[in-house]
């Protein structure tokens, strides 16, 4: 085990390696990965820590699980995805700011018109 893989837990080891493989082409694009068994005593790790790198990788976007099927290598997000999300994210915040002033003022979002609540004027 060299220095840098003792200054990291067990888990990010195996779910950096597993990125590497991904990234080398070992674990191809839309295959399946070798299941949290064979993972676990290709590493010679618990299932727990298996688990954990697959939550890592998962949460990346790098990998996906189809519940009773396998987990899969996803296709890299372009650029234009990324920007896309960002951009989705940003529109969300504006749509729940702009939610909170309506409901300030005491107007219905889905007519404009005031609330029988409150008084504008």
């Amino acid at each position: 085990m060299t220095q840098d893989e003792r200054s990291r837990t067990k888990y990010q080891v195996v779910a950096d390696d597993l990125r590497a493989k991904i990234a080398d082409g070992t674990y191809a694009v839309d295959k399946r990965l070798p299941t949290k068994e064979e993972l676990a005593a290709l590493y010679s790790r618990s299932l727990g820590t298996v688990d954990r790198a697959l939550d890592v990788l998962r949460s990346e976007g790098v990998i996906e699980t189809i519940h009773g099927v396998g987990t899969f290598v996803r296709s890299p997000k372009s650029e234009a995805d990324l920007a896309n999300e960002g951009l989705a994210a940003r529109v969300a915040r504006l749509e729940a700011q702009m939610m909170d002033v309506y409901a300030n003022l005491g107007l219905n979002p889905s007519t404009d018109q005031p609330s029988s609540n409150r008084r504008v004027g």
